[in-house]
């Protein structure tokens, strides 16, 4: 066996090719499989040869749906992956599998492997899926793997429900002004000495730190400071300083979940304004999470072109 993304007791899932085209073809041939999914039956073998010859999926988003074969024998029973939706911006765990295969666990045992491989080797935040009203044995196998119903929602023109699961690898705490020095360092002040690190009052009172770890290993760390910049009145301001996440974690989300769970925390602390100085390559991500730029562009010696940006927090 090759090329294999997961295994499981009994299954192994891998990339899906041209051979795997009889099986499409007859399996979506099936009006049962086919009920609740909203897609059309292939009009022949060599249709489905040519939409899995196109399958852009993994070399565009490092993931996609993957055959599901017995360990024993090799036999193909299905398909089982994840899918990333560019327009909404998440990924879907999805499954199928032939109707002779059904009611025998494998959906829920492949499911759970997709969902650890994308928790655990593509490091994703959440996932999602989707599951017809009326399919309930779907919906028995999204709850099986841990996923939560948070809604409804038209998927495939069709009425459904959305799940969701969240990394269980991945905490946010509280940390020391000190701890955060295993990430500013090799982040912001790579080449410098490490009391380079320091902030001015980063261990005043009303400071606080946060650190995000992967599987316990701490990947990312932001502060927030008690600090009034001249140019605001707002009495309850907070400045966010000194985001850095490690080079293998980055555009994974982390800064993100670290950004809003330091807002959060201002407005227990009833701060309801944040402002910050961000480096000028950082800018499109802290538009991302709705701050705006302040004035011009300025220079802060030894790191380079800085923004004032700013945001009104009420949660």
């Amino acid at each position: 066996m090759t090329d294999i993304i997961a295994q499981t007791e009994r299954l192994y899932l891998r990339p899906l090719t041209v051979d795997d085209a009889p099986h499409f073809y007859h399996m979506n041939a099936d009006e049962e499989v086919l009920k609740y999914t909203g897609d059309n039956a292939f009009c022949s073998i060599e249709a489905a040869a040519e939409f899995l010859k196109n399958y852009p999926d993994y070399k565009v988003n490092n993931m996609g749906r993957w055959a599901v074969c017995l360990k024993d024998n090799n036999t193909f029973l299905g398909w089982c992956g994840l899918k990333f939706h560019k327009k909404d911006n998440y990924v879907e765990v999805g499954y199928r599998f032939y109707k002779k295969y059904w009611n025998k666990g494998y959906a829920t045992e492949s499911c759970k492997a997709a969902i650890n491989y994308g928790f655990e080797t593509l490091k994703l935040q959440t996932i999602y899926a989707h599951a017809h009203r009326d399919n309930t044995k779907s919906q028995r196998v999204l709850l099986k793997c841990g996923l939560t119903k948070i809604d409804e929602a038209i998927y495939d023109n069709q009425p459904a429900y959305l799940y969701k699961i969240n990394n269980p690898f991945v905490t946010i705490t509280n940390i020391s002004a000190l701890e955060t020095y295993a990430v500013r360092h090799p982040v912001l002040r790579p080449g410098r000495p490490l009391e380079d690190c320091a902030f001015v009052d980063d261990n005043a009172p009303k400071t606080f730190h946060l650190g995000i770890y992967f599987k316990q290993n701490l990947v990312g760390v932001v502060s927030f400071l008690k600090q009034t910049h001249k140019d605001f009145k707002d009495p309850s301001q907070y400045q966010l300083r000194g985001m850095a996440i490690l080079k293998s974690f980055q555009r994974l989300d982390f800064g993100k979940l670290l950004v809003q769970e330091g807002e959060k925390q201002v407005n227990k602390r009833t701060g309801t304004f944040i402002w910050l100085n961000a480096r000028e390559i950082a800018v499109p991500f802290y538009k991302k999470q709705g701050y705006t730029i302040y004035g011009d562009a300025f220079d802060i010696p030894k790191i380079g072109a800085h923004f004032t940006m700013i945001k009104s927090i009420s949660l």
